[in-house]
């Protein structure tokens, strides 16, 4: 009896350990390891690090005293070019770069001024500072073709030696500028923070009823395949293309394959991952020898999109073809009425087709062949850069503030951006989000747009218009002029 009393009196003492013990398990506590302070919290417990704040935590900071941050931007008359916004409007682009700008204002205590001007101004306002010594304009942005002469010039601060600038972070484009640094040199940037930079990458629009209508393969199942090829455009082109009105000439009144203006060759032979200057070993740009390869690709760009059956069958040129000034926005027109398969251009001109009455979707320009491995997408010479003027007083500044706006650009600003591109009556949001990444992540610049090396470009690119499928001639005329453009530029660029 005794020794059954002890037992029941040692229950009854552990009872209290055994039920806090439970209330602990319930409530999914874990008992404290040797070692180990019952208060600390263990690393299991810790709440994971938010990966987006880590993204932004070594941005540069800075009080500036409430500098105006003034810069030069050019206006552009098919792409969003805007830098400041006066007020909340309830649009996402606008009221993305009112609350960037502010936020940053806030952070840095600065101002925002930008004066917004012509691409002309923008360049002989620039000019006109520099040579003055003037530093009022802390950076400007203006189109690829007339800031990559301020940087073949001389005139420009090589942006790597900008410390506050990480050009390694996701809001800056940094494939796009890697492809137009020259060893240590990079004078352009560009990024989230202008968004004339995205809306300057051709990209192919195609009518998806038109595509129903005449049971084709749509282009985006082909490209997800591998297989949207300049062949297999001709083809769906012919196919489309019809003499509404039977009077056996194709015009205005007609529906085509395609509607397009001239610019569109170049974007073609850089789809066929074709280029015309290239690196040495030493990372330094030569002139290409153009070869076979080329050679046959210019011809089949010739004989798809400017040859004369083409443009008399089932392509509307721009200049050529008669009876579009019917439409408004003259070939534009053609494809937003309903009267073209496909329509080439920048992504810029999508503003073009807001009200179009039919499905429609975008992919990249066609590969030249099955076995090419990779789509290419030309970044066209309008493309919008910046570039930091030899005449800023405070180039680490500038970087701060840059470095900033570009940041904040990268979350709303990007999405806001993409939202407005894809609003349209009729398309499929999915499908087009997936080809528009795929057309922004195959971006490429053509050097010649940069260094200003245009003999042999302009050379092929008036022969293709006329039709002409022998060039070889021509290029050999040009090749001297264009060695000759090129050496200049880099003895400019690297102080040779």
């Amino acid at each position: 009896m005794k020794k059954t009393l002890a037992i029941l009196l040692a229950l009854a003492m552990l009872l209290p350990a055994l039920f806090s013990c439970a209330q602990s398990a319930e409530n999914g506590d874990e008992a404290a390891q040797p070692g180990t302070d019952p208060g600390t919290v263990t690393p299991a417990e810790e709440e994971e690090e938010d990966p987006t704040a880590a993204l932004y935590a070594d941005l540069p900071t800075g009080d500036y005293d409430g500098f105006p941050f003034t810069f030069l931007n050019n206006i552009s008359n098919f792409a969003y070019t805007l830098m400041s916004a006066e007020e909340l409007t309830g649009e996402g682009i606008n009221d993305a770069i009112f609350n960037r700008n502010h936020k940053v204002e806030d952070a840095l205590n600065i101002t925002i001024e930008e004066q917004l001007v012509c691409y002309s101004e923008v360049t002989s306002g620039m000019n006109a500072a520099i040579a003055a010594g003037d530093d009022t304009y802390a950076c400007f942005w203006n189109e690829a073709g007339f800031v990559s002469a301020f940087g073949t010039s001389g005139k420009l601060l090589n942006v790597n030696e900008i410390s506050a600038l990480n050009l390694a972070k996701p809001w800056w484009e940094g494939a796009a500028m890697s492809e137009i640094q020259i060893l240590d040199k990079l004078f352009y940037l560009v990024g989230d923070i202008h968004l004339m930079f995205k809306e300057s990458f051709w990209m192919c629009g195609y009518n998806r009823s038109l595509l129903d209508q005449n049971q084709l393969d749509n282009p985006y199942d082909l490209v997800k395949e591998g297989t949207w090829t300049i062949d297999r455009m001709k083809a769906e082109m012919e196919a489309a293309a019809l003499d509404l009105n039977g009077d056996g000439t194709m015009d205005g009144n007609d529906r085509f394959g395609v509607t397009c203006y001239s610019g569109c060759f170049h974007p073609f032979y850089m789809a066929a991952d074709e280029v015309l200057i290239t690196r040495n070993a030493d990372g330094i740009p030569e002139n290409v020898t153009l070869g076979d390869r080329f050679y046959a690709v210019y011809e089949k760009i010739v004989d798809t999109m400017f040859s004369a059956d083409a443009t008399s069958r089932y392509v509307c040129m721009d200049g050529k073809t008669q009876n579009i000034a019917q439409y408004e926005n003259g070939w534009h027109g053609v494809f937003l009425s309903g009267h073209a398969l496909f329509y080439l251009e920048p992504i810029g001109s999508l503003k073009k087709l807001r009200e179009m009455d039919n499905e429609f979707g975008i992919v990249p320009f066609p590969k030249y062949e099955d076995a090419q491995k990779n789509y290419v997408t030309y970044i066209a010479t309008y493309a919008a850069m910046c570039g930091i003027p030899i005449t800023n007083s405070d180039p680490e500044r500038t970087g701060v503030i840059l470095e900033n706006l570009c940041a904040e650009s990268h979350g709303d600003l990007r999405q806001a951006y993409v939202d407005t591109t894809l609003n349209f009556k009729y398309i499929r949001d999915e499908e087009s989000k997936e080809m528009l990444d795929l057309i922004l992540s195959t971006g490429r610049f053509n050097l010649c747009d940069l260094l200003g090396v245009a003999a042999i470009k302009d050379a092929l690119a008036s022969n293709a218009s006329a039709g002409k499928t022998e060039v070889a001639s021509a290029v050999a005329k040009m090749e001297k002029v264009a060695a000759k453009t090129l050496d200049k530029a880099l003895s400019n660029i690297l102080g040779a």
